[in-house]
């Protein structure tokens, strides 16, 4: 362990006294009332009462202190450098407002995080994985985000389930806290919207108050618009809220897993507006991105996985992101619980059932021809074959449709499945909107499957 900084400087007042002869009014005016702030390496940050003493011993006693401190720390390449009291105090007054100041930020912080309880501050713009199926809305998002209702007003996002739609809006929630504190901005989800409306209308609330929640922000982000579905009065309130913040100038952003064009029984006024800005759609990612993800994930919960493992957990994954973490936390809890290290062979023995699973819980073209062969109990082989029956002819339509739309499918790709041309896919979804539209029975009838289907 070095010597202390006060031991070292005691060491030169000795050397200047003993073997430079300095007498006592020297050393009492001019050098023992200064103190040694740091010693780093060659460089001693000397501390003088104020600038009259400084420039006394800049002038006067600065070689002999340089000597003196170079004998003490023995080394030849010694740099003094002399401060005031009066500098020192102004940069902690300085550095004190500063700390102040950003405590006050952070209070400010913690109470607007507590007006949107379910924004995860972990996503962020940084930690977002980019590729070429997602690069499009990862740059939209981020200019919406810097410049507000300049570009892209409203901002719709689109896409599947699980590849990172809140993510996003999480991201420019928590760009916006940071960057622009004074900025008022709301996060909901189109069901909360819904719950809240409900509820004001229900305890007879003054509609003024839930209308001045939403209509007085800078920013209004509305997750699972599609949601909004068949509830008419939620939409003509969404519709006024719409309307109150564009003609302010305000950034509106929505997210959704179909686009506007294909949303069923929602207003018109509100889908040609959802139009209005920037569509962006958001397609499941290639196998590249895919590890990228992973990786990204395992340094986030500190788990070291090697490139075989992100290459078979690519490979295995493919649908849904969300499914990433808990693949990487069963691994994380295996090698803990079990000191084994994370290996291709340790991954196939632990994940086989999780990958097992999670192909089974998710929403598949093989699973949507199973479940509407049971349900109305025709094979799978007619639903892909010839016959032209009526029942099985509706039953094609309806595979065609939420295919298209729970796995957004192409008509070519839908085609190749059901065995038909894609003209007669987009022939078959027509159909089953336009019935979904005239007959309540039968929409009520696609929810519950597309409920089913999702649980």
């Amino acid at each position: 362990m070095g010597l202390s900084k006060e031991t070292i400087f005691q060491g030169v007042l000795d050397y200047l006294e003993e073997e430079l002869d300095y007498i006592d009014i020297t050393m009492n005016l001019w050098i023992k009332p200064m103190t040694v702030q740091s010693i780093d390496g060659g460089t001693v940050t000397l501390i003088c009462e104020n600038d009259f003493k400084r420039n006394k011993v800049l002038t006067s006693y600065v070689d002999d202190l340089t000597e003196a401190f170079e004998i003490e720390l023995e080394r030849d390449d010694v740099t003094l450098v002399f401060r005031t009291r009066a500098e020192i105090e102004k940069e902690d007054e300085k550095k004190r407002e500063e700390e102040l100041e950003k405590k006050k930020e952070e209070e400010a912080r913690a109470r607007r995080l507590e007006e949107l309880p379910m924004v995860n501050p972990a996503y962020t713009f940084e930690n977002f994985v980019v590729g070429s199926s997602n690069r499009v809305a990862y740059e939209t998002s981020l200019m919406a985000c810097r410049y507000p209702a300049e570009f892209y007003n409203p901002l719709f996002l689109y896409g599947p389930s699980g590849l990172g739609k809140t993510h996003l809006l999480f991201a420019i929630i928590n760009d916006i806290l940071e960057n622009k504190p004074d900025f008022k901005v709301v996060y909901i989800t189109c069901e909360a919207f819904t719950n809240l409306l409900i509820e004001s209308i229900a305890k007879k609330k003054d509609p003024m108050e839930f209308r001045s929640k939403f209509r007085n922000l800078d920013f209004l982000l509305i997750d699972d618009i599609q949601f909004l579905k068949g509830k008419h009065a939620v939409q003509e309130e969404m519709f006024h809220t719409f309307e109150a913040l564009y003609n302010k100038g305000k950034q509106i952003v929505f997210a959704s897993d179909k686009q506007p064009s294909e949303l069923q029984d929602i207003d018109k006024r509100l889908t040609s507006r959802f139009s209005a800005g920037g569509v962006i759609d958001i397609q499941p990612p290639d196998e590249e991105l895919r590890q990228a993800i992973f990786k990204r994930k395992a340094e986030s919960f500190g788990v070291d996985i090697p490139n075989d493992v992100l290459q078979y957990l690519a490979e295995n994954i493919k649908t849904n992101i969300r499914q990433i973490e808990g693949a990487i936390k069963t691994l994380k809890a295996h090698s803990l619980i079990g000191g084994e290290k994370i290996s291709f062979a340790m991954a196939k023995r632990v994940l086989s059932e999780y990958l097992k699973k999670a192909e089974e819980d998710s929403v598949n073209s093989e699973k949507i021809l199973k479940y509407i062969s049971m349900r109305y109990e025709i094979k799978k082989e007619d639903i892909t074959g010839s016959k032209r029956d009526s029942s099985i002819k509706n039953a094609r339509h309806i595979c065609a449709y939420l295919m298209r739309n729970l796995l957004n499918m192409t008509f070519k790709e839908i085609g190749t499945v059901l065995r038909k041309h894609h003209s007669t896919i987009m022939e078959s979804c027509q159909k089953i909107e336009e019935k979904m539209k005239t007959s309540d029975n039968f929409r009520r009838e696609m929810e519950s499957i597309e409920k089913e289907l999702n649980s």
